[in-house]
């Protein structure tokens, strides 16, 4: 009998090890509280996926405040200088991300539910995942700009008719157009031509520069601008869907620029179990399955696409070319080029 009870006590003890265990290598799987999210996605886009995530995790709730990404970098990093509480998750546009990621405010996770993402939507070190997908364009309203007066090439744009007639994402800020002409100086476009570029278009035209990517659209839709450089393409997408004068300008030598929106896990998190939690659920197919039904924003997983209303490559014109940014070396030079553009641009 003695020997069958200490049989019996080795046995739930070996028990409890391999459940402790589990626990210990999973503690995600318990995860609860509040994750708080700063986003520069509109917060009515993403509500329809963090519903579903709270669903199927009841006992975690997520805050989402929108910023715009310089907004949300300032917010972020203020707050940890000040040791406040800051956010667990950063969903921000490409630029502001690797912001993040390059000043040391990341922290690495490699999501197991991206194992099978292609490896431009994802940091092999697991420092961001991509959770939609953002495209720039050149914009014209379809009401003053005639066919026959179109620009061909960034070169037409720098005419002095355009004078007062371009509205212009500004690329000294440092921000997405800083890198957008950085990859294009260090791509396709060569330096030369993009300093020349931006050179005749201050002295010729005298563009009218804005914080944001997502004034361009607006503004050339209502009439205030002929031209618009650097919008968002769901932004083109949306407006025409509303019955918009507005077109995507086709140039020569400038193509649908992308990159992700992209979650990172901030290395201040408070409650980074739950944080993962949600960061996995974004890269589930279910996930982007809603997110691409939303109007209109572009899912980033591909093997989605049949099941979602938009996608980045339908939206983009035939016969126009798609270039993601930053590219490696514009990322590597990011302030020789930002010194650049802000002389250029008289900052």
């Amino acid at each position: 009998m003695a020997t069958q009870n200490k049989n019996l006590l080795v046995g739930i003890a070996v028990i409890a090890i391999v459940v402790l265990g589990f626990v210990f290598l999973n503690p995600a799987n318990n995860a609860s509280g509040s994750v708080l999210v700063y986003g520069s996605v509109d917060a009515e886009d993403m509500q329809s996926a963090i519903d579903a995530f709270h669903a199927e995790n009841p006992d975690i709730t997520i805050e989402y405040v929108r910023g715009s990404p310089s907004e949300v970098y300032t917010r972020i990093t203020t707050e940890i200088e000040a040791g406040a509480k800051t956010a667990d998750v950063s969903l921000l546009s490409f630029p502001g991300s690797l912001s993040l990621v390059d000043d040391g405010f990341a922290q690495q996770y490699v999501s197991p539910n991206a194992a099978n993402w292609p490896d431009e939507l994802k940091d092999p070190n697991g420092y961001w995942h991509s959770v939609l997908l953002l495209g720039q364009i050149i914009t014209y309203n379809t009401n003053l700009v005639s066919e026959d007066e179109l620009p061909k090439t960034l070169d037409d744009l720098t005419d002095p008719k355009w004078n007062g007639k371009i509205t212009m994402h500004d690329y000294t800020r440092g921000t997405t157009s800083t890198r957008i002409w950085a990859t294009l100086a260090e791509g396709p476009l060569g330096a030369e031509k993009t300093v020349d570029f931006l050179t005749k278009l201050e002295a010729n035209v005298q563009p009218v520069r804005q914080r944001s990517t997502g004034a361009q659209v607006d503004e050339v839709s209502r009439g205030e601008y002929h031209i618009g450089i650097v919008g968002q393409l769901h932004d083109v997408v949306k407006a025409k869907m509303d019955g918009a004068p507005v077109e995507i300008l086709q140039l020569e030598d400038f193509p649908v620029m992308w990159g992700p929106t992209a979650a990172v896990l901030l290395e201040a998190s408070e409650n980074p179990d739950a944080a993962k939690e949600f960061i996995d659920f974004l890269l589930t197919e279910e996930a982007q399955i809603i997110i691409g039904n939303v109007d209109v924003r572009f899912a980033a997983l591909p093997s989605v696409e049949g099941q979602t209303k938009h996608t980045i490559g339908a939206a983009a014109p035939d016969g126009m070319d798609l270039l993601r940014y930053p590219s490696d070396s514009a990322r590597s030079k990011h302030s020789e080029w930002h010194d650049i553009f802000k002389e250029i641009g008289g900052e």
